[in-house]
Parts: structure tokens; sequence; C-alpha cells
């Protein structure tokens, strides 16, 4: 799915454009999977994303059919052209969900810190930046972000059409928020994933405010240009601090210092 002058990484199809039908058509095959759990091998060639364009319009199609957008996913960091994806509404739970057993497994799980936003980012006569983005921001939250894969093999399955399946989320889990955010070193803060009652991964690093106000802005302005401006209420991840795999595990939860903790239960 090649644009004129854009270059398709390794192993990526440049046949067609996921605009359109194209899109429509790898959408509802993403969707099936999730709703069926038989997993795709890969997506047919001529449906695979070969730019992050391709792949933003594979999920338009995917939020088209789950509905109004609740909350988005993307790394603070300094990329350009960071990998993100908006998430549906239906997909963002509270602090103690307890989740039914799905079609696909949650198979990793991922600790954030996540933002909440106060007022809605509204197109305006310059673009945002880290100084006017600061004042949406209503709290900061501890978050679990539930993955799951559509994937027989992800290994085989390349970056760009991964991201196309909403980055492979199935879900954030939101804990308690933090009004008087500005108070917390988001760059030192430690953070803990705890399984069932025993500890699986600590660190204490993570982006900075500055970092995360940084991104922001970028996600606010590619937003505006996608059309989906970004609102008030929705929830925005910043990047996983800590990764791991749930294996057997029932209960997970999430310790960040300073920030409080998030628990989730595994159907």
């Amino acid at each position: 799915m090649q644009h004129d002058g854009e270059a398709a990484e390794p192993g990526e199809s440049v046949e067609a454009s996921s605009t359109g039908s194209s899109a429509s058509e790898a959408a509802q095959l993403l969707l099936e999977a999730r709703r069926t759990g038989i997993t795709l091998p890969h997506l047919l060639p001529h449906l695979r994303p070969s730019s992050q364009a391709d792949a933003h319009h594979i999920q338009d199609a995917i939020i088209a059919q789950l509905g109004s957008v609740g909350g988005w996913k993307i790394f603070a960091g300094d990329d350009a052209a960071p990998f993100l994806s908006p998430l549906p509404a239906t997909l963002i739970f509270n602090q103690g969900h307890v989740g039914a057993r799905g079609p696909l497994p949650i198979v990793l799980v991922e600790l954030e810190i996540a933002l909440t936003l106060g007022r809605d980012l509204w197109a305006q006569k310059s673009s945002y930046d880290a100084a006017s983005v600061r004042e949406a921001v209503a709290s900061l939250h501890p978050l679990i972000e539930l993955i799951t894969f559509s994937w027989t093999d992800r290994d085989q399955v390349d970056r760009l059409t991964q991201l196309s399946d909403l980055q492979n989320s199935a879900g954030f889990v939101v804990g308690g928020g933090l009004s008087d955010w500005e108070m917390l070193d988001t760059g030192n803060a430690k953070s803990t994933l705890i399984f069932d009652g025993v500890e699986q991964a600590n660190a204490s690093t993570g982006a900075d405010t500055a970092t995360i106000l940084r991104t922001l802005a970028l996600l606010a302005n590619h937003a505006l240009a996608r059309g989906m401006p970004l609102r008030r209420g929705q929830v925005i991840t910043t990047g996983a601090r800590l990764v791991a795999p749930t294996g057997a595990a029932k209960t997970i939860r999430g310790e960040i210092a300073g920030l409080g903790a998030v628990e989730t239960t595994l159907g």
C-alpha cells in the first residue's frame, strides 16, 4: 500500500493503498479475529499498510465499528512520527475492572502513567505546543494496558500491520487521578508490577513531565489533522514503564510512587 515517494519497510507490501475499501476490508478481518478468537497469520498482501497513514486509515475503520474515541495510545518521547492509535470508549475501564474471558487472551500487560484531559483541544490559530496543552491536563493516573494479539505469530507480522490493529491494545484500566499532577516527578517515579501478590518487575525511570507535554502537543495536532480532535475526558497513555507476560496470573496490580495503584482481574 505504498504511496508515491514513500519507501516501504522491509517485508511490507507495496501493492495498494489502504484507503477506502481496502482499509474497510482489513478492519473487518481484524475485528473478526477479535470477535471469534481465530487468529490471522497476517493480512493479505494487498491489505497491508506500507505507511503510518495507511495504518491510521485501518484504525479509523475499526473505530467506526467500535464507537467513539475514549483514549489514545502513544509513547512519550521525541520521535517526530511516533506510533499512535485511538482507542474506543468501550475499551476504557475503571479501577478494579474484572474482565470476562474473551475470545483472544490477554497475553501482556503494560504499566503506564496516563493523563485525562479536562477540556477539548479544538483547532486554534497556531499549532499546539507544550505550553498550550498544559492547562488541558486535568489529572495523571496509573494505568494498566491490556495487550492481545490477533496474530498467530506476532513475530511474523510487521510493525505497521500491528499498528493498524490499534497497536494490539485490548483496553486501558485506569486508576485514581492525581489533580495536583505537576508536583509528581514522573521521570523518576518508581513503578512496580505485581501478579497475584508476587512482584514481577520494577523500574525507577520513565518520561518526564516536559516530554509528556511535548508528546501531548504532537498528538493534539495529529488528532486535529486526522479529523478527531482530542476531547475532554479522554485518557492518553504516555508509554509503557513496565511490560510483562500474564501467563496464568489473575490479579494484576500496578503501583507508581506518588501516583497510587491500579488493579484489574483477568478472566
